[in-house]
């Protein structure tokens, strides 16, 4: 699983000001990931650099069914719901090609 950054500090700032949220476990789990989508993403943005091949260590097939709840946070905060891997990662490869 992974979650961007920004989502998880926005997270913290929604349980320490939103009245809603005390004393309750937020799940901040953004999606599902694998390393073969991050080199995808890697070859998509990148295309003139060489990477390994895929690693084909397939799917997680588990689901965090608590997870929605903090993707109504991120809305109430005025976010459209979670950052997605590909804009994560772009923005943290930013400047390095």
């Amino acid at each position: 699983y992974y979650i961007d950054v920004d989502d998880a500090g926005r997270l913290h700032v929604a349980a320490a000001v939103l009245p809603k949220v005390e004393d309750q476990r937020i799940f901040g789990f953004a999606g599902r990931f694998n390393w073969d989508t991050v080199l995808d993403i890697f070859r998509k943005h990148v295309p003139g650099r060489k990477f390994p091949d895929n690693f084909s260590g397939g799917e997680d097939g588990n689901e965090i069914i608590p997870r929605g709840k903090a993707e109504q946070l991120l809305r109430d905060l005025g976010r459209p719901g979670w950052t997605s891997l590909e804009e994560s990662i772009l923005a943290n490869i930013e400047g390095l090609y």
